[in-house]
């Protein structure tokens, strides 16, 4: 199994990741290769074993080629399966997933078009909520916005995580910010004040696995919003609410397939959809300690088909997971 993470690996971006997104990036790949290793049967190479100069044992590739992209496509290529990660920002999940697909192998993770889909706000905020799932308006600058007071949110339209997020205390605020910045791409959401929260799914033809309610935190700094790290499973779900909206979402984006992430805001109204991570999220980290099994092994297991959906967690004990989420501060 080909493992890669194409921040950790070296892949090309249009702009510099903040340090707590490299930092995200650096920890679930470890955790990756840490469960992927623990399982039976499964031999793993990253592409720093695959395909380095002079890298020996078995399947290395001992050349050098010439570009980043025939480098993912040679260690595709001596790979019967791959788990790519990625930010879903930029395309850049979307066409590693395609260029596995393919190379005719085993794509861990979910179809390219569910992935388009869930990196962009605009497009999932509509799948959502043509699924009748509650989610937070999202709009355009130039939309016709909706009348009132109230702190509003703007963030990039293809944005992953908290990168480059900003709150401002009203419309006319944001709406002045992207003019006199020139921001591209940029769409606003109404602030919701609320309980910040995620849900870890496994996901396999429209149906769901809810393996973990996480209760997140996150921290605004010079109007900017900072991701700090996870409590795997510090939230309740007594009513089972949660467990339903994990059933709708993947109803709604039924190609999703493998590890999902659902960001959540809870409030005296009920629950709302924030975003959909069509890839491993921080909570990932603690989700083998926090539940006491291997998840890469549960999604493993869904190339044996739907009847292979795990169970729910029977005992689950909260985990903390941190990150370094300020720019400039020293990483503990």
């Amino acid at each position: 199994m080909f493992a890669f993470d194409y921040v950790t690996e070296g892949g090309p971006m249009a702009r510099a990741l903040p340090h707590a997104f490299t930092q995200q990036g650096t920890m679930l790949f470890d955790a990756l290769l840490a469960d992927l290793g623990a399982l039976p049967g499964v031999e793993v190479c990253t592409m720093a074993t695959l395909c380095r100069p002079g890298a020996g044992g078995p399947g290395a590739l001992n050349w050098t080629a010439q570009s980043f992209g025939e480098r993912f496509t040679a260690c595709v290529q001596a790979a019967d399966a791959v788990w790519p990660l990625a930010p879903e920002s930029e395309g850049l999940l979307e066409n590693l997933s395609r260029d596995v697909l393919r190379g005719k192998r085993i794509l861990l993770g979910s179809a390219p078009g569910a992935v388009r889909v869930a990196g962009s706000k605009l497009k999932v905020a509509r799948a959502l909520a043509d699924g009748g799932v509650a989610t937070v308006p999202t709009y355009r600058p130039h939309a016709s916005l909706p009348e009132g007071e109230g702190a509003w949110v703007v963030k990039p339209e293809d944005g992953a995580g908290c990168v480059d997020t900003r709150l401002f205390a009203d419309r006319a605020s944001a709406l002045a910010w992207i003019r006199t910045s020139a921001a591209q791409g940029y769409v606003l959401q109404p602030f919701v004040a609320g309980k910040l929260g995620s849900l870890s799914l496994i996901c396999c033809d429209g149906s769901a696995r809810l393996l973990a309610r996480n209760l997140e935190r996150v921290a605004v700094r010079d109007n900017r919003f900072h991701f700090l790290g996870s409590t795997v499973n510090g939230l309740s779900d007594t009513d089972g609410m949660l467990e339903r909206l994990a059933q709708q979402v993947a109803a709604a984006l039924p190609t999703l397939w493998g590890y999902v992430g659902v960001d959540i805001i809870l409030n005296e109204r009920g629950v709302m959809v924030l975003d959909v991570n069509p890839r491993l999220t921080a909570a990932y980290a603690g989700l083998h300690a926090s539940i006491g099994c291997n998840p890469a092994g549960l999604v493993i297991d869904l190339l044996k088909g739907p009847a292979a959906m795990p169970v729910a967690p029977s005992r689950c004990r909260p985990v903390s997971v941190d990150v370094d989420g300020f720019p400039g501060d020293v990483p503990a």
